[in-house]
Formats: C-alpha cells, sequence, structure tokens
C-alpha cells in the first residue's frame, strides 16, 4: 500500500508539474495542470484495470489442483 501511496503521489506531482510547465509555454490555465495531476495520480493509485498493481489471487492448494477435472490430462 505504500509503494502505491508513493507512486500515486509522484504521479501527481510529475504530470501537474510538467503540465504547469506547459501551460507557461502554451497559456492554458494553471488549474488544468493541477486536475490533469489529481487524475493522473488517482489512475495510478486506484489502478481500476489492475495493471500496475496486480490483484493477489488465493493460493490453491496441491491436492485440489491435482485432483481437479482435466489437470492431469495431455494435449497434443
Amino acid at each position: 500500500m505504500v509503494k502505491r501511496i508513493a507512486s500515486a503521489t509522484l504521479w501527481f506531482v510529475a504530470v501537474g508539474w510538467g503540465f504547469n510547465l506547459l501551460g507557461l509555454i502554451t497559456g492554458t490555465p494553471p488549474i488544468m495542470g493541477f486536475a490533469i495531476g489529481i487524475a493522473a495520480g488517482a489512475f495510478v493509485g486506484l489502478d481500476p484495470m489492475h495493471l500496475i498493481w496486480p490483484v493477489n489471487a488465493p493460493a490453491v492448494p496441491a491436492r485440489d489442483a491435482v485432483s481437479a477435472k482435466g489437470a492431469l490430462q495431455t494435449h497434443i
């Protein structure tokens, strides 16, 4: 969980700062950098598709894995 919080914070700062730097060049309002930084940090922290932070699947006991239907069948 600490990695998620640290990563989300860093993404918020990096994207917000980068967009504000781009805003100085292009003339966009500074609040846009803050909003996009919040969105990027929330996306990385929450990770709705589990692309960054995988979900820990429950361990399957060995006896269940072997006794499962079709577990020992070989495919040609």
